[in-house]
């Protein structure tokens, strides 16, 4: 019996074809893995990862030189002898240049869901993908499947508050976006920018970030100094309109008054309370949908 030539580390998972089906208590037809040629499969156009480092890609060669294929790729057959790759392009294009002739493969079926489906929740959970692939794979999820952010929280395990705080960073500006991509500023980063409402003040903020190496923390303490005084200007505003609002500032309990200076600070909008220090209400104010969002996240509302 011939050996596949695929290294150490596959070569002890399945040394050969029938050693493998004995050790596993398997008929050949009944094994999750085949073996099949590299010129059978096919990249998915859309895969949700976008790009691939060539050093890393070397790197992952080298180990496969090595030791092997380890890990299986999950496939798709498009026709008979031919594959399209759900999850595992990266093994793919490594094992390509470490000059394997023959790949394993776990055939994946597509009867109860599409295979655009299949390989943006297999990539989401298995891939390398930066934050903004990450975010543009959740929004195709749901676009092609209808599915809401709690169900895209279910199908790739992580929580609604990720998943908003993922899609959220495709409503920032490309060179924001190509940043976060790069590395260059973290989604921590970019989350606090998208508090900022005016997009002159947000691009200066993300200018001193870079220049000054401003942490996530700094960064968050800046919005908020920014985005309250936004709002009080447009209090002002409104005050100018409407009239003073000196009598409802003086009626209000000192305790409470330093309560809404606090939330005004730490929410970075406009707060009123009503009432006394035994019952009331507060009311909290926001702008837009992005505002609210920003706000929910500080509440960290689950």
């Amino acid at each position: 019996m011939a050996k596949f030539g695929l290294g150490k580390g596959l070569g002890a998972l399945i040394p050969e074809r029938q050693q493998f089906f004995e050790q596993s208590g398997q008929e050949a037809s009944e094994s999750p893995v085949r073996v099949v040629s590299i010129d059978s499969l096919s990249p998915n156009p859309d895969q949700p990862r976008k790009t691939f480092s060539q050093e890393s890609l070397n790197e992952l060669a080298e180990s496969i030189r090595r030791h092997g294929l380890l890990q299986p790729l999950l496939v798709q057959e498009q026709a008979p002898g031919k594959y399209i790759i759900i999850a595992g392009e990266r093994r793919y294009r490594a094992a390509r240049l470490a000059g394997l002739l023959e790949l394993p493969v776990i055939l994946r079926s597509s009867e109860d869901e599409s295979h655009l489906e299949l390989s943006l929740v297999e990539n989401i959970q298995r891939e390398d993908l930066d934050p903004i692939e990450e975010a543009q794979a959740y929004v195709k999820l749901m676009e092609i499947t209808g599915a809401t952010q709690e169900r895209v929280a279910e199908m790739v395990g992580k929580s609604r508050v990720a998943i908003a705080n993922a899609v959220r960073l495709l409503k920032l500006p490309e060179d924001i976006q190509s940043a976060v991509k790069e590395g260059s500023i973290t989604p921590g980063h970019a989350r606090n920018l998208l508090s900022i409402e005016d997009e002159n003040e947000r691009q200066k903020l993300f200018d001193r970030i870079r220049h000054e190496n401003l942490s996530v923390r700094q960064t968050e303490q800046e919005a908020q100094k920014l985005q309250a005084a936004l709002q009080n200007q447009k209090g002002k505003a409104r005050k100018s309109r409407s009239g003073s609002s000196d009598d409802y500032e003086a009626a209000l309990d000192p305790l409470l008054r330093e309560l809404k200076e606090k939330l005004i600070e730490r929410l970075g909008t406009k707060v009123e309370i009503t009432g006394s220090v035994d019952a009331g209400s507060i009311k909290i104010q926001y702008f837009s949908q992005d505002d609210l969002q920003r706000i929910y996240d500080i509440l960290d509302i689950q």
